[in-house]
């Protein structure tokens, strides 16, 4: 399996536990703020959704050969931003979002050519240089660290 096919299944892996959490997920709890993380898990929910295109717009600019500047206290101030914004979104809207997402994030990873994943430059995030291919392994598995954490608030 190529690099790109395994970035692109492990997103939809994830996203589809994320989706099924979603469904499954008691009203009571799916605007209860999440135990360590200050965010509800709606927000939550929401922020792996927003998340893909974030990343997406940060693989155009690693390929680009230009820096991602946005650095951790950035990335939390918008993160908390995001937070307050979607604290009290509807499942139906999350879920749809989550969706498109994850379609339009998996089929762009399985279109990237492999001298692509090579390209290197800073990812201010991260405080390193890092190559495209390292960063789009981590897809799923960001999702899945904050899906863990939503369930912690069942």
């Amino acid at each position: 399996m190529s690099r790109q096919e395994e970035a692109a299944a492990s997103l939809e892996a994830a996203s589809a536990e994320l989706a099924a959490f979603i469904a499954s997920c008691p009203d009571e709890v799916w605007h209860k703020t999440v135990d360590g993380d200050g965010r509800t898990v709606a927000a939550l929910a929401a922020h792996c959704a927003i998340g893909n295109d974030v990343a997406l717009a940060w693989i155009l600019q690693l390929m680009a050969g230009r820096p991602v500047l946005e650095t951790p206290e950035m990335h939390d101030a918008r993160n908390a931003t995001e937070g307050e914004r979607f604290a009290r979104a509807p499942k139906a809207g999350i879920a749809d979002a989550l969706r498109r997402s994850t379609e339009r994030t998996a089929r762009f990873l399985r279109s990237l050519a492999d001298d692509e994943l090579d390209r290197m430059e800073m990812l201010g995030v991260a405080g390193r240089e890092v190559t495209v291919g390292r960063f789009v392994a981590n897809f799923g598995r960001h999702m899945a660290v904050h899906l863990e954490s939503m369930k912690t608030a069942l």
